[in-house]
């Protein structure tokens, strides 16, 4: 398989394995691999599989990622392998104000010094993002991953290394069946949720949801709460990790208000009014700081150095 090599240079600061352990979540993913420094996965370009492996070759004040790709005309897709990999990763998001904001806050500057170079992620298509959140719905994350894990290996494209595959494009998840993904590990009522989803991705007039994203928040998470399967931690999840909305942080997500109110040593059931609450002093970046807290967690656990 033909393959091209070529560097992208993230806006300063960058750690790589940071960024990514923010997209993996848990170990058992086996979309985004992370293994001696290289973050591997299959992209889907049009109709082509794209294997890629990221490697950061400079820290810094200048940082650099080598990108490799593997494809069968690998410098004509070079441009939306590029594109995709910037976005995902947050390369060329500033976060100087954040930084800014954190140096006048002692609880926040210890977050953002440990995890410092951490980007804002975002899945490859908002298709993967409303994905991921149906699978998890009023499941465990670890749970939720083994469920996306099955379905990854079901219904996406093989890459050059044949123990990895795509995340499932939003065409092959719409020409499936809600009895097919129940074998997976879905409900059935899931399962026609996610089909109902890729339908709408693959619409013609509206591409992978492309109409919400001009939208103000308030007015696109009302858009995506009349989808059917849809409700409010679905929209808030979508618009942080599908659309890159990093001011919102998803007050419905139990495992993100526990972590929240454990970094903030704050005692009590969480509540979204009282989640709301607490971020107001950090705005805008309550997306942001769910992010921090997922990969802190992650950190705790000995995946990576921080």
């Amino acid at each position: 398989m033909p393959e091209l090599t070529f560097t992208l240079r993230p806006r300063p600061p960058f750690r790589l394995d940071l960024t990514v352990w923010a997209l993996r979540r848990r170990a058992h993913n086996v979309v985004d691999r992370f293994d001696d420094g290289v973050w591997r996965r299959v992209l889907v370009v049009g109709k082509s599989a794209v294997g890629i492996a990221v490697t950061q070759t400079r820290t810094g004040s200048r940082p650099e990622i080598e990108v490799r790709t593997s494809a069968a005309r690998p410098q004509a897709l070079k441009a939306d392998v590029s594109a995709i990999v910037t976005r995902m990763l947050g390369l060329d998001r500033d976060l100087s104000s954040f930084y800014k904001l954190a140096r006048g806050d002692t609880r926040l500057r210890e977050l953002a010094d440990r995890l410092r170079g951490m980007k804002p992620v975002r899945y490859a298509t908002v298709f993967e993002a409303f994905a991921n959140a149906v699978a998890c719905q009023l499941v465990s994350l670890s749970a939720g991953m083994h469920v996306l894990n099955r379905i990854a290996e079901a219904f996406g494209v093989r890459g050059e290394a044949a123990e990895m595959r795509s995340f499932p494009p939003a065409a092959a998840i719409a020409h499936s069946n809600p009895d097919a993904l129940r074998a997976l590990g879905l409900s059935r009522q899931k399962g026609e949720y996610l089909i109902g989803l890729a339908q709408m991705a693959i619409d013609p007039k509206d591409l992978d949801f492309a109409s919400i994203a001009p939208l103000a928040d308030d007015d696109a998470i009302a858009r995506l709460s009349k989808i059917r399967g849809v409700g409010r931690w679905t929209a808030e999840y979508v618009m942080l990790r599908g659309f890159g909305r990093i001011n919102i942080f998803p007050g419905d997500d139990v495992g993100g208000r526990n972590k929240l109110f454990e970094w903030l040593g704050v005692d009590g059931a969480p509540t979204y009014d009282g989640v709301a609450a607490m971020l107001e002093r950090w705005h805008p970046y309550g997306g942001l700081i769910y992010l921090h807290l997922i990969v802190n967690s992650v950190a705790g656990g000995g995946h990576v150095a921080a």
